[in-house]
């Protein structure tokens, strides 16, 4: 029969399309194997909130114990960062000097390999770990980590409870628990009393035995050792032979022998005790509690892991008065935004399948076409697994653009086989007919959206990795729609029998046919399918039914059968009538619209170049007007729920002190009606508070909530001048809130301390700012011992010495650890509190000098001199740098360039910035930095794609000249998205731009269906007519195509869910690129066309070449038998 056909078809039946027709099984196999896989990798992919980015970023972490920010930053981190400075594609090197800690951070060029720049800097680390001051751990290098941060933590309060009882439950029970959860990777702990033993030394005992504190700590330390000793092999048998030396009480540390000659004991120099040490105070929702943070592994399930914990937590018996309180849970913004997405996904779904039954009309035309819709997106799915990609918002953002596009191919085909089928051909000839006629059509269409897509994810950095999914993602939906249209549609379409018509007057007949059905019914039971379907229901009942006599119930299966096969026609009935009437009213209104449209185009085609020129002032508009006016920002402000909030705190405030101030913070959220969840910390070096607050549904914008929360505190803390409290949204989508940060960097601290107070004063002057703080806003008041070199020289000790000693009687040094219990507690050696109350006590405190053979006093060696220090001290490319943190006023129309042009002017004028102190250069895998590249990005990957696509379609139409005709759209498309993203006020992002890519695709979808038409046309018709009689022809398809894209925007536009701003300038830019380069496609492209190939059309000899352009693969004579 197909063979057949294609003698009658002039061109014949395309092969491919002949071929899944013939052999419809094996298309049939082909795509729901797909499908099947497509919901198999579905169920397995992992859920996150954006996609995981690969950061190459190489950290160098030193321990310095007891050394002061400034000692670590002049004594270890330069050290580091001059040894470091060498390395190659290094963008920037930032460092941070903490108390006892020093962390470097080297950002490498994208691309880089960094475990082989890691290695690298191991390798020079270790050679400069020679010039550290004895007393400096050995400096540790890794790469970066992106689950680093935890995804979960929640706080374990005891009731009455001692915090170091709830601390040893948590860390020596729960811990354990939570580690073998699946996906978590590691469990930190923070807040509460950490258990241990202290070693309290008399400095007059130490002094009178001639002992340093070192010594005590080395002693304790070195009779707790565990180590091998070896293996002998005696006569065919390995012994292993280890050192096992370990102290197990109290009374085992207090026996350590210090001097074997005097027989000096532990005990005789100090005091040994339990002891419960907390360096910090933590709460969630005003109870003290012990923090714990869940890090997930790489790969892994966020939401899986969440689950997993809490799956745990809720089924273990916690001990009586003990509670479980959740403070940070990250997933919960994925959740609700995931959740949102997928409600905007079947809104999108439901709204094109209802324009496919408006257009088409039979109702199981429709439904074949949309079943193109699951079949497609199947793809995307598999895809994702094969590239370790997961379910986030941009990969789901593709899956709800996909829907409007994948249909497009089935529509195209399936208008064009129903126009055969109106015109009296039977399904199979319409079939063949149609579909080959629009191949080259629809193949033209999906390559050239193709060839935006794939190329353009290849683009490296953390832009490639969004453009990445989204495009891969849409891409196999795109490639697997043009295959299913082509060749499972056909099938469907081909051998699907037509329902009978039904109107209204059909509908009554149709009710009254339940006796009918209920006979049906009964007469099941002779059939084998209903014995299978009995079973599965009574399989089902036994498990799940408690009351056997349920099982009885499988008597009433005929009768349920009869009354589902009724209702099911019923059902069927009243929508095919509906779908009948809608469909009436939709065409006439259809026909009406194409004729008055036939008609313009008649005159349009009169003033070809008038056309040309309103079009052409119209991009000149758009460039002059418009295009100037736009911002670029990397992704668009959230709302994520999550708030932070600190303190601004002068030197020398006591933990006490500080505890009381965030305390009334503290209380002021937990008033609040929005807030849900408020999680403090209070440390030496700094207050935090996260606050969580309740969907987005319930409350106010985080932006308006901003504003309130910082007008109420500005008057909270009065009795206190100069505690100030600051703001700032966006904790919860790691970072991508409304704050926003400056850098300034110089080459002398002291002076850049000066001018970061100027600094908060300027920009909290500027209306555009709700507030600012500076990363030297926390100081400390420090007691500094300053040597005399002179006196040291005469009692034989160097400053080192000296160090060590008043380290280990201020701070402690550790003397290993103990198992008591089979749990294993760390050993402090430090000096008893009751021996150093003030300056003059230290100063009278021992130091044995071994020249002497006495002790001499500290206070003898130098002075104490009081200072302000900072509790962190900052680098940035080896300059001293300060962050200055900005929350910017909710009712700033201000981009986020504009706002820092605007300040980094400000501060220039008012002379915080100039020669001295600079602005330095932001991190290039920053927001604001990304937002900065983001429209010169886009503008490469848009004219790359625009070339790409044009040389795909020179190929399919084997010109050079049509692929200018089909790309005219273009240009208009990219000027309708600038006026519609103008005029709605909107910045463009990374889905923005995303957006313009797309533009090319489909925009020039629209202009490959017309023009393919016009050719053919050409064959029989003038040039005149050709193009009339082709929009004609095609003003239905065009109309549906672009309908169905543009309804996609509708539910991104409306959603007012979490994470619904991730789609709004995707949408804007599809409503106003594809509506206007629509109109364009019915005007512009026609008189183009008209004007510059008319003098080719008068010349038979040049027409004749130009309509025989092959527009697709040659027919094949299908193989016999088919």
């Amino acid at each position: 029969m197909i063979r057949q056909v294609g003698q009658k078809v002039f061109g014949g039946v395309n092969s491919l399309v002949g071929f899944s027709v013939a052999r419809y099984v094996l298309a049939i196999g082909i795509f729901v194997g797909v499908v099947v896989f497509g919901f198999v990798s579905m169920r397995s992919l992992g859920v996150d909130l954006l996609p995981s980015t690969n950061i190459p970023v190489v950290n160098i972490s030193t321990s310095y114990p007891g050394a002061s920010p400034t000692s670590v930053d002049e004594e270890v981190t330069q050290v580091i960062e001059s040894a470091v400075a060498q390395v190659p594609n290094v963008t920037s090197i930032n460092s941070t000097s903490n108390t006892g800690n020093s962390r470097v951070t080297l950002q490498l060029e994208d691309g880089t390999d960094q475990n082989a720049a890691a290695n690298q800097v191991a390798s020079l680390v270790s050679g400069a770990a020679r010039q550290l001051p004895q007393g400096a751990g050995n400096p540790s290098v890794r790469t970066f980590n992106p689950n680093a941060q935890p995804i979960l933590e929640f706080g374990v309060s005891g009731g009455t409870a001692s915090q170091a009882d709830v601390y040893d439950y948590v860390n020596n029970q729960l811990v354990p628990a939570l580690q073998r959860v699946e996906g978590v990777a590691d469990v930190e702990l923070s807040g509460g009393s950490q258990r241990g033993v202290e070693v309290l030394l008399d400095p007059n005992k130490l002094s009178a035995y001639g002992l340093t504190p070192q010594s005590v700590a080395n002693a304790i330390s070195g009779s707790n050792v565990r180590s091998s000793i070896g293996t002998v092999t005696r006569e065919g048998n390995s012994l292993t032979y280890t050192t096992n030396a370990k102290l197990t009480s109290l009374d085992d540390i207090a026996n350590v022998i210090l001097d074997a000659a005097k027989g000096v004991r532990v005990s005789d120099v100090a005091s040994v005790k339990d002891s419960s040490t907390a360096t910090g105070v933590t709460r969630v929702n005003g109870l003290p509690v012990v923090l714990v943070s869940i890090q997930q592994t790489a790969g892994s399930n966020a939401v899986a892991v969440v689950d997993g914990v809490k799956a745990l937590i809720a089924g273990i018996k916690l001990p009586a008065g003990y509670r479980v309180t959740y403070s940070n849970d990250t997933t919960g913004p994925i959740r609700a935004s995931i959740a949102s997405t997928t409600h905007e996904l079947w809104i999108t779904a439901l709204v094109v399948a209802l324009v496919t039954l408006l257009f088409l009309g039979r109702l199981n035309t429709a439904l074949t076409v949309i079943a193109a819709i699951p079949i497609s997106l199947a793809a995307a799915p598999i895809l994702y697994k094969l590239m370790g990609f997961t379910f986030n918002q941009v990969s789901l953002l593709a899956l709800i653009v996909a829907i409007g596009i994948v249909v497009d191919d089935s529509i195209v085909v399936a208008e064009n086989v129903e126009r055969y089928r109106a015109m009296g051909f039977g399904r199979v000839e319409a079939v063949l007919r149609g579909a080959s006629e629009v191949f080259s059509a629809v193949a033209a269409a999906s390559l050239s959206l193709l060839a935006v897509l794939i190329p353009v994810s290849f683009m490296g950095g953390i832009v490639g990795e969004y453009v990445k999914q989204f495009s891969l993602g849409l891409a196999a939906a795109v490639l697997l729609s043009w295959l299913e249209a082509l060749l499972f549609l056909t099938v469907r379409m081909a051998y699907t029998p037509d329902a009978a018509p039904l109107g209204w007057r059909d509908v009554p007949r149709v009710l009254g046919r339940l006796p009918e059905a209920m006979r049906w019914g009964l007469a099941s039971v002779r059939t084998w399918w209903f014995w299978v379907l009995a079973a599965a229901f009574l399989a089902v009942l036994w498990t799940r039914a408690e009351n056997r006599l349920l099982l009885l119930t499988v008597l009433l299966l005929p009768l349920v059968l009869g009354v589902v096969r009724y209702l099911w026609g019923a059902l069927l009935a009243v929508l095919e009538a509906l779908t009948t009437t809608l469909h009436g009213l939709t065409d006439r209104l259809l026909v009406g619209v194409r004729e008055a449209y036939v008609r313009s185009l008649d005159s349009a085609l009169n003033a070809s170049a008038g056309v040309l020129l309103i079009a052409a002032a119209f991009l000149v508009a758009t460039v002059l007007l418009v295009v100037p006016r736009m911002h670029f920002t990397f992704t668009p402000a959230t709302d994520s729920g999550t708030l932070r909030a600190g303190l601004r705190l002068p030197s020398g405030l006591s933990l006490n002190t500080r505890n009381e101030l965030v305390s009334r913070l503290e209380g002021y959220f937990l008033r609040r009606p929005e807030v849900r969840s408020v999680q403090a910390s209070v440390t030496p070096n700094g207050t935090n508070l996260n606050i969580t607050l309740k969907p987005k549904t319930e409350r106010e914008d985080i932006a308006t909530l901003t504003g309130t929360y910082q007008q109420a505190l500005r008057g909270m803390f009065s009795d206190y001048p100069d505690v100030r409290a600051n703001v700032f949204s966006g904790g919860g989508f790691r970072g991508q809130g409304n704050s926003q940060s400056l850098t300034l960097v110089a080459n002398n601290y002291d002076l850049l301390k000066q001018r970061a107070a100027m600094a908060v004063n300027v920009l909290e002057q500027n209306p555009n700012v709700l507030s600012a703080s500076s990363s030297l806003d926390n100081t400390t008041l420090e007691n500094q011992f300053v040597p005399n070199p002179g006196l040291l020289a005469q009692a034989g000790l160097t400053a080192n010495t000296v160090a060590q000693a008043l380290g280990t009687y201020g701070s402690g040094s550790s003397g290993g650890n103990v198992e008591i219990g089979g749990v294993t507690y760390p050993i402090s050696v430090e000096l008893d509190p009751q021996y150093l109350q003030d300056d003059q006590s230290l100063l009278s405190l021992p130091i044995y000098s071994n020249a002497l053979q006495s002790s001499v006093t500290v206070g003898q060696l130098g002075s104490i001199v009081q200072a302000s220090a900072p509790n962190s001290v900052q680098r940035t490319n080896r300059l001293y740098s300060l962050d200055l943190s900005i929350e910017p006023d909710p009712a700033s129309k201000l981009t986020a360039t504009q706002l820092q042009d605007q300040l980094t002017a400000a501060l220039t004028r008012a002379g915080v910035i100039d020669n001295l102190v600079t602005v330095g250069k932001a991190d290039r895998n920053s927001a604001f930095a990304i937002g900065n590249r983001i429209g010169s990005l886009g503008l490469q990957a848009f004219a790359l794609s625009l070339l790409l696509v044009y040389l795909v379609m020179g190929a399919q139409f084997n010109s050079f000249r049509y692929p200018l005709y089909l790309l005219l759209p273009v240009p208009f498309a990219v000027a309708g998205a600038y006026w519609m993203m103008f005029l709605v006020g909107g910045t463009l992002d990374i889905f923005g731009v995303l957006g313009f890519l797309l533009l090319i695709g489909l925009s020039a979808k629209n202009a490959i269906i017309y023009l393919e038409f016009v050719v053919e046309q050409m064959q029989k018709l003038p040039l005149r007519e050709a193009l009339i009689e082709a929009s004609r022809l095609r003003f239905r398809p065009i109309i549906m195509t672009t309908l169905t894209v543009l309804v996609i925007s509708i539910p991104l536009l409306l959603n007012r869910g979490s994470g619904s701003e991730f789609g709004k300038s995707l949408s804007i830019i599809i409503v106003g690129g594809i509506s206007v380069s629509a109109l364009m496609t019915f005007y512009v492209v026609p008189a183009a066309f008209s004007l510059f190939e008319r003098g080719r059309a008068a010349h038979p000899a040049v027409r004749e070449a130009e309509v025989s352009v092959p527009t697709g693969p040659p027919a094949a004579t299908p193989a016999a038998g088919a």
